[in-house]
């Protein structure tokens, strides 16, 4: 079987069960490293496969697989011992989140689905997006929803929860979670619409057409740097633009 390995020295918890679990099985199974590498079809080299035991860094989940499967494991156990390695690592990250069902807004979804990302292993999202299938999550998406600038829409909630892990019984939880908040963004301009508003319905329809309803996003949003976005503004605003973008000297008279 070669020379005895080192001991395992690491402050990670997770990672030192990880690396003694592989060692085990590999005893076990009575391969040397080289025997391990060629049971793995050469994807992996005898000297990755043991710098995965060897609980320097807590290896990719890949290697893992790989190492389990040859050594007769099954893949859930490696990556129930390759996610808890890395939470450990993450547990910094995990800070504090409310429950699925709790969640309000968009910000404690946010919260909620980042401490399940790093508990999950904070697997890299680059390889989150090709066990997800091409398209489905790009990890540019996950990463902007990670740094919280934008949100996952519901197919791409359940492959995320599916690619981590996050058992089947509980992706409803997630699911009216996402709802919530969607519901609560898009709330607020019915909200600002209709409130007050105590025209009859056709009589609403005309003024809109002719611009005499101030539309108004929440304070703190953004204004759009298109040219779209630009005649929207003006319309806004109760004063048509011409083709340019520009605003007309005379228009349609806006009711405050």
């Amino acid at each position: 079987m070669g020379r005895p390995e080192k001991p395992i020295a690491t402050l990670n918890l997770g990672l030192l069960a990880l690396a003694g679990w592989l060692r085990e099985i590999r005893t076990n199974a009575q391969l040397t490293y080289v025997e391990l590498a060629a049971r793995t079809g050469n994807a992996y080299s005898a000297t990755t496969l043991q710098r995965a035991a060897s609980g320097e860094r807590v290896p990719r989940l890949p290697v893992v697989e790989a190492y389990a499967v040859a050594c007769g494991q099954s893949l859930e156990q490696a990556r129930r011992r390759w996610r808890h390695a890395r939470a450990v690592e993450h547990s910094a990250a995990l800070g504090s989140a409310p429950r699925p069902r709790l969640v309000e807004n968009a910000a404690e979804l946010r919260a909620a689905l980042r401490q399940m990302y790093h508990r999950a292993g904070a697997m890299p999202l680059r390889e989150m997006e090709r066990r997800a299938g091409l398209g489905r999550l790009p990890r540019s998406t996950m990463r902007r929803m990670l740094d919280g600038t934008t949100m996952l829409s519901k197919d791409q909630m359940l492959v995320f929860l599916t690619v981590c892990d996050v058992p089947e019984r509980e992706h409803q939880d997630w699911l009216d979670a996402l709802s919530r908040v969607w519901d609560k963004r898009h709330s607020w301009y019915d909200n600002e619409l209709f409130k007050n508003l105590n025209e009859p319905a056709e009589q609403f329809i005309r003024d809109e057409q002719n611009h005499r309803i101030e539309r108004k996003p929440p304070s703190g949003r953004g204004r759009s740097t298109s040219n779209a976005g630009a005649h929207r503004s003006q319309f806004a605003r109760g004063r048509p633009a011409n083709k340019n973008g520009q605003r007309l000297k005379s228009g349609v008279t806006t009711t405050g």
